[in-house]
């Protein structure tokens, strides 16, 4: 997703999806009892309720709002890239995930 080409639902809807399995694949690394584990239990189910919000009702695609949170998203999922495969780097991959949520749940808000 490295174009310019604004995102539009569907693409967003498929980002989180995307997300939402590495974040899947990251958790089977930690036994469930670790901080790591339940930090990233918290972010799951984060964005899985937002993803759901998403599917579940009508958001404009086309406001500058969607599209600053869109912008946000493709890079915020750049520097994701980078460090979610390495396990070594699970602090920077929870920081980044965090900031992900985040902005995900600003896109959601835009429904009304």
């Amino acid at each position: 997703m490295t174009n310019n080409k604004p995102m539009t639902r569907p693409e967003l809807i498929r980002l989180i999806g995307d997300v939402l399995t590495e974040v899947d694949v990251l958790r089977s690394n930690f036994d469930r009892e670790t901080e790591e584990r339940k930090n990233l239990d918290n972010i799951r189910d984060a964005l899985d309720t937002y993803q759901r919000k998403i599917v579940r009702n009508v958001i404009n695609d086309n406001t500058a709002k969607f599209k600053e949170h869109a912008t946000s998203l493709k890079k915020i999922n750049e520097d994701l890239r980078q460090t979610i495969e390495d396990i070594n780097k699970i602090a920077k991959t929870l920081e980044t995930l965090v900031e992900f949520v985040k902005v995900v749940q600003k896109a959601a808000e835009l429904m009304p």
